[in-house]
């Protein structure tokens, strides 16, 4: 059983995390989508536990029977489930690099986790019974089910991702499951599902050694002419060779493209507004094509940063040998390192720093183009030296999502530099400069000359359009009536959200007003809607600890977020460090649901701890605005995480001694009530809560939840 347990755990973790890359890499990846895949993971779990919690009364032989092939199952799942979504594009005829429509998107998200989620989940209520049925505390379930998936999650994050692609790790996983099924199987006398499960298991060695031609054959189902396809912790990185132009995308979304003329106006405008740039920094686009033509300006020195090594090697192998080299010229310096990280150690100043990001869609991307980071940008720019962006925009009409979007990064840049130049297109250029900024396009188009650039795009005619066409100053006047937008702040990252109203607002205009309504939420709404759960446990007293248990996986899910995206902000997104957070945040799971399955409490005894136990996410949570506003050192990160999951952990081995009645019906409620809460968490914590009221009062709403749980669980 507890083999099973570990199983179980590794399983649910290690698919999660290979679903979510497919289906990240395949639509999108903003925290709405994100949201929405684990949204749904955990409310088909939870489905699953509460209709098997009804099964746990079977007989012994028969619940062993369905343990066994249902651990079978669980291993072939993810790999049916990765066909799947590989698929979508071509059953939903979306071409690459175009958006998937928001409902069919969101009908294959939720049919793509199905049949793993529910599995698993209706598997755990059967293997609590059984433990508890072999002389074991039940609440040692949820103690094995966590060190699996900790186990999982450590070796997806530091082996699985590095050394193995989705489909040779999938084989791992049924080679895994099959073993747990195996163990199960010859306690049965069943001589035929022995032979099955060995037969099974030689067609997971045979899965394992055949799983990089399935990986590149149904990759090629979604990309013509594919050149080259590889994942690294940072994401998906695919190649398209048409004749002599490369096309790169990372995850799903255009990168770049070779012969075109965007690089043109990512680094000539800036360069062009500096009288003599010796120094510049690029942050992103390190090989589209930036460096080549920041090299034919008079510069001293080139610095760029990108944080993945691994499209760096595809640059250097794909692009176009004289582009390639430009990675290796004498005058530049690559940088490996987080873009934000770099900015905030270097001792150096710069002329001009470009920022070549996408836009501020995900949290992620967001700490881009917040206040703090432009302050920190302005601190190592020298004398007149200026910061360059870029937004998608529209060059006649600009929808209140669009305006809203990019007047909060308009806003945010005037709160640090005094002066801010727009310049119009298709990509709004910011320009931004903390001396006087020269908005001369006839200087502009002298310099060019002198320079003796000679380009496709960016001419001395077209500088010239771009200050006196109608065009320049609407730009302005538009960006000026949104003066009543938020700042974007590292600890209120407004933007993101405003992003992903004018991601939806593409496909389904209906939810506009929705997204202008919830930008007034407050904390008091939060308290109203938390008051209706608590009341209704005061009327059926058997809801109050699976109502305790479901928000503490409420809180549990935003913890998780609030620490992650308060890390991110403060050291970088340094992959190897969030996967030890996101370790510790388990390993915290595991020694806490030890510490809670050890109690040997009885009822009212486990009711008064789970009754602390929620007194300490109210003070817990009151205190973290104060811990995250300070320049925390990047270890304490892994700690916070390691007591936060530690407090989730106890939670439900304290609920199932506390609840009365069939342990295998009891597990199955909670462990429902849990994953339910999980899935609100994931839905409304990082697309809606931090970004509208802020990581300070989204803490404030978990404290809320923890009061909540204290007046569900007192009798």
């Amino acid at each position: 059983m507890r083999i099973s347990l570990l199983a179980l755990g590794f399983t649910t973790t290690v698919a999660q995390v290979l679903l979510v890359r497919e289906l990240v890499a395949v639509f999108y990846g903003n925290e709405l989508v994100l949201g929405l895949i684990l949204a749904a993971w955990l409310a088909w779990g939870a489905l699953g536990a509460g209709m098997a919690g009804r099964l746990a009364s079977w007989s012994h032989q028969a619940r062993s029977r369905i343990i066994a092939g249902g651990l079978a199952a669980l291993g072939l799942l993810p790999t049916l489930q990765m066909l799947l979504v590989r698929a979508a594009r071509g059953l939903l005829r979306v071409p690459p690099g175009a958006l998937v429509e928001f409902g069919p998107m969101v009908g294959t998200v939720v049919l793509a986790v199905a049949p793993v989620c529910w599995l698993a989940g209706a598997l755990f209520p059967l293997l609590t019974r059984r433990l508890a049925e072999a002389g074991h505390p039940a609440g040692q379930a949820y103690l094995w089910e966590c060190a699996g998936a900790a186990t999982g999650g450590v070796l997806f994050s530091f082996v699985f991702i590095r050394y193995l692609d989705p489909f040779q790790t999938a084989a791992l996983v049924l080679a895994v499951d099959l073993v747990a099924a195996l163990l199960l199987g010859f306690r049965l006398p069943a001589f035929g599902f022995r032979l099955s499960a060995i037969c099974l298991l030689l067609t997971a060695l045979g899965f394992l050694l055949t799983a990089p031609h399935i990986h590149r054959a149904t990759l090629r189902w979604q990309w013509s002419d594919l050149a080259f396809a590889a994942d690294s912790p940072y994401g998906r990185i695919v190649i398209q060779a048409r004749e002599s132009q490369r096309i790169f995308y990372e995850n799903g979304i255009l990168m770049f493209e070779t012969q075109g003329t965007r690089p043109e106006e990512v680094v000539h405008l800036p360069l062009l507004a500096h009288p003599a740039p010796r120094e510049v920094l690029l942050i992103g686009g390190a090989a589209a094509g930036n460096l080549r033509e920041a090299l034919r300006h008079p510069v001293a020195h080139v610095t760029v940063v990108e944080p993945d090594p691994l499209l760096l090697r595809a640059a250097r192998l794909h692009l176009p040998p004289d582009e390639a080299a430009v990675l290796d010229h004498p005058q530049v310096t690559v940088v490996l390192a987080d873009g934000r990280q770099f900015v905030q150690t270097t001792p150096r100043t710069f002329d001009v720093v470009i920022l070549d990001l996408p836009e501020p869609s995900t949290g992620a991307l967001n700490r881009f183009y917040t206040e703090e980071f432009f302050r920190e940008v302005r601190a190592i720019l020298s004398p007149g030296g200026i910061l360059a962006l870029g937004l998608p925009a529209a060059e006649n009409y600009w929808s209140p999502e669009l305006a809203r979007r990019n007047g909060s990064v308009y806003h945010t840049l005037r709160a640090v530099f005094p002066h801010v130049l727009a310049l119009p297109g298709d990509t709004i250029y910011f320009l931004a400069a903390a001396d006087s900024l020269e908005a001369d396009p006839d200087r502009w188009g002298e310099r060019l000359a002198e320079r003796g650039i000679a380009t496709r795009w960016v001419t001395a005619a077209y500088i010239r359009y771009l200050f006196t066409t109608d065009r320049f100053a609407q730009v302005r006047e538009a960006l000026e009536r949104t003066a009543g937008v938020r700042l974007n702040r590292d600890l209120m990252p407004i933007c993101y959200y405003y992003d992903l109203a004018l991601w939806l607002s593409r496909f389904t205009p209906r939810l506009r007003g929705f997204f202008e309504r919830t930008d007034v939420l407050r904390l008091g709404w939060v308290a109203l809607a938390l008051a209706l759960p608590v009341g209704l446990t005061r009327l059926r007293r058997q809801w109050a600890l699976p109502v305790a248990v479901g928000g503490a996986g409420l809180a549990g899910m935003m913890l998780e977020v609030i620490i992650l995206l308060a890390f991110q902000v403060r050291h970088g997104s340094l992959y190897a460090q969030i996967s030890l957070i996101v370790a510790a945040y388990m390993v915290g799971m595991v020694l806490g649901s030890q510490w809670g399955a050890s109690r040997r409490w009885e009822s009212p005894a486990a009711r008064r701890g789970l009754l602390a136990l929620m007194g300490v996410l109210v003070v817990g949570a009151a205190i973290l605005p104060f811990l995250l506003q300070r320049s925390l050192p990047a270890l304490l990160f892994p700690l916070l995480a390691l007591l936060a999951g530690g407090w989730g952990g106890a939670v439900f081995p304290l609920a199932l001694r506390a609840e009365r009645g069939d342990v295998g019906r009891a597990a199955g409620r909670l462990y429902g009530a849990d994953l339910a809460g999980g899935c609100l968490g994931a839905l409304l914590g990082g697309a809606v809560f931090i970004p509208l009221l802020g990581i300070p009062q989204t803490c404030g709403v978990i404290a809320l939840v923890g009061l909540a749980g204290c007046l569900a669980v007192i009798k």
